[in-house]
């Protein structure tokens, strides 16, 4: 390895010290500069790239016409036999081949890729970027082998190779380091977060595995509870899920898979959902089906099971399908599909083929098809798409002259006639493209329903409102039908997740499109405040660059666009698929804890944390990322007292029963619920307060006392009296049960149960927190510190607790410059590894049986024991910089 930095003494001892600790005979790991001969031809621009990302320092690279670029090394084997072949490269339509001693070429597929990363020094997203991608393997003689690339590509031959890595063994990427080595780059005040690959050895302290009953589904299917509200697994036992999404199983490798489900968990989890894409490509036939998605499907059910792990399937986005006018399709005017399955008969008649493909045919990896296999426990109709969202606007042409069919013989059953329907509405109201003496009733734009209108049109649009409504329901429950009694499949059915063009107008009528099934959903993110490029307003969506301008703030502070602030349906099970605290927000470690806490409170089932493709965690930044130490480092504890009950669930805040009818009418509830924000969907910037509220009469900050519910039947409301519980002075929030209190004034949260009690936010400027068994003071202006029983007793008698401690986490290296408004423009993205911010914490735990404080690593392995100080009935801890998790026996 080439050091790209002058490094003293004591660091070059570290480096060479932590290598100890690794069997050099595992891997070969070479550097791409290293080669012995190469004709490349490097270009300046190709070449300016950030070389803290590189595992060298250097890259080998290419960008320029000519014959075909080979670079030679000769590799020196201890044995012989099969290897394992990975690359560190640029996989931006890239093209390269790979030959052994002289034989034959062999092209190398960049389609899966992983750890990708922009190291333009200019952080522009163009070719210059670098990735882990697994070849095909290799056979290697003992002694010196040659080694050749050669680069292919047709924009200038270009390429980047920065290492490659032949091992007999599984090899597991971890960025630019390689397996065991520690760099040590750290910051000012923050400590280097340089995980080892987690070997699952039997000494961890911390595995949470054994929570899963294996195989998942062992017991049976799961259900709902008797009330319909809840989960219970198949003997009727009460089940709480922690769940991510990931995207792991597109890997064709179902030892990597394994791992994957493995690592999971230990962490807590119990779920995951496939976002996956069943529809087929542009250039197949509607009756075509995607089959690697099927394959991706099948390994994912597959190694999930084997870890008691369930899975959510969700096989259809819209937005992602691509129209062929050779379909057959009417035409909506657009370039996706959106809106059209609730109502196009072909594409439904192709979406259930597509589902009978997915779920009827023998898995290979377990010998069941997935509709009889009880790991399978939730399948969601379709992601992120409605007749009540503002992409309904798009259906356009012959699309849109269809739905105005269906809506005139929607009419014409309600009413008996058009010209009932008129009379009903109170006169004429009349739309572009009308044709009752044809049976067409054009629906209006879905702007229109977000309106205020006096009557005739406020009636006949309230009727569209149905007319959308009842057939998005009739969908659901048609498809709900098809996978029972067609499908054999028995287990429960989400028919979506999506929200409307008017959070206070519509979101209820759209929960009730919902309620024809099992389970109700959404999707929600938390931004913090808005993320632009300056230069490309797409750009932000998808990446995090160099030139960025954003603003965050902590959901502490902000309650109203805390994710879990909802109306749950009454007498269902609700579900959020996606959502995480999007990066570049810096107040991240607060998730998980307001996660569990609060939805344990208000009786939310399952919070589906959006997004990895990393193994374990991965390297900074990217903009949808999960795997980072300050979300996916945070599960433990979290998980541990949500999925165990620690946390009393509370009485119901705001019970309010709605007729159909009253929904129809586009009238504000007492509560309305906020929309969310989503950069890929919203053209605005993200509201700055609870904008949805304004229209109704409860405050949201009645979200943070217990659950809200909304009841479609005819009935008496329920509203708590919550003045007891709300502070306007203190800007203080009590939970109903007495366990949760929420300061959004100076942006503090603290938990105070008998087996879990814990702070998140500004611990500094709150001084001394007192809880019932903990005390603790920190000088850290942002942390979450959670203090959790590990054997299911009170924290005063518990013999071995979880001391669980996230700050903030940023790339090394990383600045911003601050800018008015409170935002900050992204100067220098930084790279490898991930800096946490340093650990300033004492705490005091009310536990006489305690003698004993233990540092563990990231895969809860002992590293070393922590002074401790004890008093009867007292255990005293000034946890280190680097302390994530301690372990108290």
């Amino acid at each position: 390895m080439r050091l790209s930095f002058v490094c003293s003494l004591a660091c070059l001892a570290l480096v060479i010290a932590n290598f100890s600790q690794v069997n050099a005979d595992d891997f070969i790991w070479v550097e791409g500069e290293d080669a012995v001969t190469h004709s490349m031809k490097q270009h300046g621009w190709y070449n300016s790239v950030k070389r803290g990302e590189l595992s060298g320092g250097q890259w080998l690279s290419h960008f320029g016409t000519g014959e075909l670029p080979v670079a030679k090394f000769d590799v020196q084997a201890k044995t012989s036999g099969e290897h394992e072949l990975w690359l560190r490269a640029n996989p931006i339509a890239a093209a390269m081949s790979v030959r052994i001693n002289g034989g034959d070429w062999t092209k190398v597929s960049f389609a899966k890729n992983e750890q990708q990363l922009n190291i333009a020094s200019d952080g522009k997203p163009d070719l210059r970027f670098v990735a882990w991608v697994k070849a095909q393997p290799v056979v290697l003689d003992a002694g010196i082998n040659s080694v050749e690339f050669r680069f292919e590509s047709d924009n200038n031959l270009h390429g980047g190779l920065d290492c490659f890595v032949l091992s007999a063994e599984p090899f597991l990427p971890q960025g630019n380091r390689k397996p065991g080595q520690k760099t040590g780059h750290a910051d000012q005040g923050t400590w280097a977060f340089e995980p080892d690959r987690d070997r699952f050895t039997p000494d961890s302290l911390l595995d949470l595995s054994e929570l899963n009953e294996k195989p998942a589904g062992k017991r049976g299917r799961i259900a709902r509870s008797s009330d319909g509200a809840d989960f219970v697994d198949g003997s009727g036992k009460p089940i709480r899920f922690w769940a991510v999404n990931t995207g792991v199983q597109y890997r064709d490798d179902m030892d990597t898979l394994d791992e994957h489900a493995r690592w999971l968990a230990k962490r807590g989890v119990n779920m995951v959902r496939h976002h996956g894409h069943l529809a087929p490509d542009r250039d197949s036939q509607l009756t075509d089906v995607n089959q690697k998605d099927i394959d991706a499907a099948w390994r994912l059910v597959a190694a999930m099971k084997k870890q008691g792990i369930y899975v959510t399937l969700s096989p259809y986005w819209a937005v992602s399908v691509k129209n062929n006018p050779s379909w057959g399709l009417k035409d909506a005017g657009g370039d996706n599909l959106t809106g059209l399955i609730f109502f196009d008969k072909k594409l439904q008649d192709a979406y259930k083929g597509w589902l009978r493909e997915l779920l009827t045919r023998t898995n290979p990896h377990t010998g069941m098809p997935l509709a009889e296999d009880p790991t399978v426990a939730i399948f969601q109709i379709q992601n992120e798409d409605s007749l009540l969202f503002w992409t309904e606007q798009a259906i356009q042409g012959e699309q849109r002259i269809e739905l105005g069919r269906h809506f005139g013989k929607w009419l014409q059953k309600k009413y008996g006639s058009l010209s009932k329907a008129t009379q009903a509405w109170g006169g004429q109201a009349t739309n572009k493209g009308d044709d009752f003496g044809s049976g067409l009733v054009m629906p209006h734009t879905i702007y229109h329903l977000t309106q205020d209108q006096e009557a005739p049109l406020a009636n006949r649009l309230n009727d569209q409102l149905e007319f959308y409504v009842r057939l998005m329901y009739e969908f659901n429950s048609e498809i709900a039908r098809f996978l029972k009694d067609d499908l054999g499949y028995p287990g429960l059915v989400n028919a979506g997740n999506w929200r409307t063009a008017d959070a206070a107008k519509l979101f209820d009528a759209e929960r009730f499109a919902y309620s024809a099934n099992d389970v109700i959903g959404v999707n929600r993110y938390y931004n913090g405040g808005s993320h632009v490029n300056p230069n490309d307003k797409s750009r932000s969506g998808y990446l995090v660059s160099q030139g960025d301008v954003f603003s965050g703030q902590s959901a502490l502070k902000q309650p109203w666009a805390f994710p879990l602030t909802l109306r749950q349906v009454a007498g269902h099970p609700m579900i959020i698929s996606e959502s995480a605290w999007v990066p570049p927000l810096r107040y991240q470690s607060e998730g998980p804890f307001l996660v569990a806490a609060y939805g344990a409170l208000t009786g939310f089932d399952i919070f589906y944390w959006f997004a990895t493709d990393d193994i374990g965690f991965g390297p900074p930044m990217g903009k949808w990322q999960l795997s980072t130490p300050a979300q996916i480092g945070m599960f433990p504890a979290a998980a541990l007292m949500f999925r165990r009950g620690d946390i009393q669930q509370g009485t119901p805040a705001l019970v309010e029963r709605r007729s159909p009818q009253d929904v129809w009418s586009r009238k504000s509830p007492l509560l309305p619920e906020e929309s969310g924000f989503d950069p890929n969907r919203d053209s605005q910037a993200p509201a700055t307060k609870a904008a949805a509220a304004m229209n109704g009469t409860v405050t949201p900050l009645a979200y943070l006392t217990g659950p809200v519910q909304v009841d479609f039947k005819d009935g008496k409301t329920e509203v708590a009296d919550l003045r007891p519980l709300i502070s306007s002075d203190t800007k203080t929030v009590q939970s109903n049960t007495g366990q949760l209190k929420w300061h959004y004034g100076n942006g503090v949260c603290t938990l105070n149960s008998p087996n879990a009690q814990g702070a998140t936010g500004d611990l500094a400027s709150a001084g001394l927190i007192e809880l019932d068994t903990i005390t603790m003071t920190s000088n850290n202006e942002y942390a979450s510190v959670l203090v959790v029983s590990m054997d299911d007793q009170p924290l005063t008698t518990s013999s071995k607790v979880l001391l669980q401690i996230g700050t903030t986490a940023r790339p090394y290296g990383w600045k911003t410059e601050s800018l008015d408004d409170d935002k900050l423009r992204i100067t220098n993205l930084g790279s490898s590894p991930w800096n946490m911010e340093n650990t300033q914490l004492k705490i005091t735990i009310a536990n006489s049986s305690l003698q004993t404080a233990t540092l563990l690593d990231a895969n809860g392995v002992a590293v070393e024991k922590i002074n401790v100080s004890t008093s009867p009935g007292l255990m005293k801890v000034v946890l280190p910089k680097q302390a994530m998790y301690v372990v108290l026996r």
